[in-house]
């Protein structure tokens, strides 16, 4: 398994995940623009965990500026595993990288939220 920062070429996979986490059986009609728009902005990043090349996880980390600290905070959202996937320690796996980016790029915490 391999984690890494998404591409355009992951999207399809990702929004279809999405539908698994926040409970839609649809994704909105301009997700895919909206996806594209957060994987180009510098303070998101898009990551994806995958098996033998196909999308079985992904998270959205934002980072949040924060004046009186000068540094940012993580907002990890939406880690989701494939249902096929899960019990598997990919999330565990994915957590960890983010936890790692996160302190990487001096945030001083990192939030998670769910769903």
């Amino acid at each position: 398994m391999e984690i890494v920062i998404a591409t355009n070429a992951d999207i399809d996979s990702i929004l279809n995940l999405q539908t698994q986490i926040y409970r839609v059986n649809k994704v909105a009609d301009n997700a895919r623009s909206a996806l594209e728009k957060q994987m180009s902005d510098d303070s998101c990043e898009v990551l994806v965990a995958k098996e033998q090349g196909k999308v079985v996880a992904t998270t959205t980390i934002y980072y949040i500026e924060v004046a009186v600290r000068a540094r940012p905070y993580a907002l990890l959202e939406g880690l989701v595993v494939d249902e096929s996937k899960r019990g598997h320690g990919i999330g565990t796996a994915l957590f960890e990288k983010c936890m790692e980016i996160a302190q990487n790029k001096n945030c001083y915490k990192m939030i998670f939220t769910s769903g």
